[in-house]
């Protein structure tokens, strides 16, 4: 059993100046819990606080049934990656390994055997009389990896561990991270401000802000069902598309006008959707969001029977990106710059109109003053 429990914990740098305020959050076992967010959020102190490295200033820190505000971090049964990898440089990939259990007087030959297992296991066998200045830099986070395997923690406190590996090396170890959790059937936490990571790790995802939770769900559920503004603009590449717009009321029918009423572009709303923004918003400015995947051609809308529920805004487009098995089309609307993803296909080039589409089941509208999501009150899928 691995359960980590934080409850109402604080960091105060100064009188009134919080990096942390009143995190909540029960971690399972065998989770992988991804802290996500801007820098400066207060991820990396959060996850600080639970190995020791930073003291608590209010709240409680549970680690499987047992108070541990005041145990040092060796006593916390707890291993750490770090950013930098924090290997020892005299010592060859075998020396590093063995260190943690050289000093807890571990028998020689149950360091070997375990030295040998976690290097298997991590395919560092053969750079095991190498030393660390003679490593690539997935080599070395491996070694850096393996170094806390090897103690057998309770759980795993990873601080951005592929952030100074290029793309390919960030995807890879990825993978492996993945694999690794599974084989290892343990519990780790994990700091990164980049979600393509928070995404493809996580079983859920901590979102946060200034220190303060937004938001605590499953990657899909968080992509989907944002609980305000800043998550929805935060998850998602390309980011969330926001227009301010106006909710009204017409023959019976609940109507998004992007803009305002004069502006003869609407979107239709039907069933929760409709009964929320009529509750919350009606007659009132929101901002509506859409994510680039949601927007279509006419012709796109036709086929997936929605091109009368929405009028089409025609656009401009700024700029055109080519991916392979997607294209992002840009325009400029409301002072500010938008993204539709579309089939590779697509053949609108810069400079050209276009008509766009908005799915009426897939937008979101979010309150002006408060920046929530109308739509979150209850789990909505399309």
């Amino acid at each position: 059993m691995s359960e980590i429990i934080l409850r109402n914990v604080c960091k105060e740098f100064e009188k009134g100046s919080f990096a942390v305020k009143d995190f909540n959050l029960d971690i399972r076992d065998r989770e992988f819990i991804i802290f996500v967010g801007p820098s400066g959020c207060g991820k990396s102190t959060t996850l600080r606080m639970i190995a020791g490295l930073e003291d608590i200033s209010d709240g409680e820190l549970w680690i499987d049934g047992e108070l541990c505000n005041y145990y040092e971090p060796k006593d916390r049964g707890l291993s750490m990656v770090f950013q930098n990898y924090a290997l020892y440089p005299n010592m060859t990939v075998y020396g590093n390994l063995a260190y943690a259990l050289k000093i807890r007087k571990v028998p020689k030959k149950d360091i070997d055997e375990r030295v040998h297992k976690v290097a298997r296991t991590l395919e560092i066998e053969h750079l095991l009389d190498r030393k660390p200045a003679a490593l690539s830099g997935g080599q070395k986070q491996r070694v850096a990896i393996g170094s806390a395997i090897i103690r057998k923690p309770k759980a795993f406190l990873m601080d951005e561990p592929l952030s100074n590996l290029d793309a390919k090396l960030r995807a890879q170890m990825r993978i492996e991270l993945a694999k690794l959790h599974k084989e290892l059937e343990t519990t780790i936490i994990y700091v990164t401000h980049d979600q393509t990571e928070a995404m493809t790790l996580g079983t859920r995802i901590v979102v946060m802000k200034d220190g303060i939770v937004q938001q605590v769900e499953a990657p899909i559920e968080l992509y989907n069902n944002p609980s305000n503004l800043f998550v929805a603009g935060f998850i998602g590449s390309p980011a969330m598309n926001f227009f301010q717009a106006e909710v009204a009321e017409e023959a019976g029918e609940i109507v998004v006008y992007i803009g305002d009423r004069n502006s003869g572009r609407k979107v239709k709303l039907n069933g929760y959707r409709a009964e929320m923004a009529k509750l919350k918003a009606l007659n009132r400015k929101v901002t509506l969001g859409i994510r680039p995947e949601d927007i279509y051609t006419e012709e796109e809308a036709a086929e997936k029977g929605f091109e009368k529920a929405t009028e089409g805004m025609t656009e401009i487009i700024t700029a055109r990106e080519l991916l392979g098995a997607e294209v992002f089309l840009y325009f400029d609307e409301q002072g500010r710059s938008h993204t539709a993803r579309m089939k590779p296909e697509n053949k609108t080039r810069t400079g050209e109109a276009v008509r766009l589409y908005f799915d009426p089941e897939r937008i979101h509208l979010f309150d002006s003053d408060t920046e929530e999501n109308l739509f979150y009150a209850e789990e909505v899928r399309s």
